[in-house]
């Protein structure tokens, strides 16, 4: 009875995540579904898939279908390569399409969507790794929702709420919750032992990241590495 305790409510915080997804999103991809080609489709549609995965399984697990847990859980195998095989082409082309965006500002996305999608498999391949170690395996997965969750609070914040003029806003704006949300969990979770090894390292992660984001499009190893990455002439 004590395990089915443990995150018990996890699926609900989870689902309001995927809720900031599809209001983040909204506006910019869902309304213009025919606007993007098939690498964007199959990005969204497999974050979209891990995110309700990531919904379904502690749900599952409180109702003791643990055989469906397992059966789902190895799914991800092809799901997570798919999510970022795909997000990989997308940086790729956002670095060919560069004359539509302002200027040098794709190299600060390319930026945080290659260092989000590091520490997404990281997350991943640690949870299952720890698959066997129920508070270290659901605190992995548990943060994995965040990569999703920076680009649809950016986009949130600028295109829905409107507190944010420019992606450099939205941008500090969104990092600001996640590491806040992450303080948070660390802090109801100050007794755990596990939270050190999980959102602890996590929370450090984000905020190289966020530090990182502000200098990234100015360096010129960078731009040559990225260029090359894409086959990017400047023609």
């Amino acid at each position: 009875m004590a395990r089915k305790k443990f995150y018990k409510y996890a699926h609900l915080y989870l689902a309001l995540g995927l809720l900031v997804v599809l209001i983040g999103f909204s506006k910019t991809y869902f309304v213009k579904l025919g606007d993007f080609t098939l690498p964007y489709h199959v990005h969204g549609i497999s974050a979209t898939l891990w995110m309700i995965l990531l919904i379904i399984q502690p749900y599952l697990f409180q109702k003791g279908r643990l055989k469906t847990h397992r059966i789902l859980g190895w799914t991800s195998l092809v799901l997570v390569p798919t999510l970022i095989i795909a997000g990989i082409i997308m940086m790729r082309l956002m670095i060919q399409g560069q004359a539509n965006y302002p200027p040098n500002i794709v190299y600060k996305l390319a930026f945080i969507d290659a260092f989000t999608l590091l520490g997404f498999a990281v997350l991943f391949i640690l949870a299952l790794y720890y698959r066997k170690n129920l508070k270290l395996h659901s605190r992995f997965m548990v943060a994995t929702i965040f990569g999703p969750l920076l680009p649809a609070l950016t986009r949130l914040f600028i295109f829905s709420i409107g507190i944010a003029s420019n992606f450099n806003q939205g941008l500090t704006y969104s990092y600001i919750v996640i590491e806040l949300v992450l303080l948070f969990i660390i802090w109801k979770e100050r007794h755990h032992k596990e939270v050190k090894y999980t959102y602890v390292p996590f929370l450090i992660f984000m905020l190289v990241q966020h530090g990182l984001m502000y200098y990234s499009q100015d360096w010129g190893w960078w731009k040559v590495l990225m260029d090359n990455f894409a086959n990017y002439s400047g023609s």
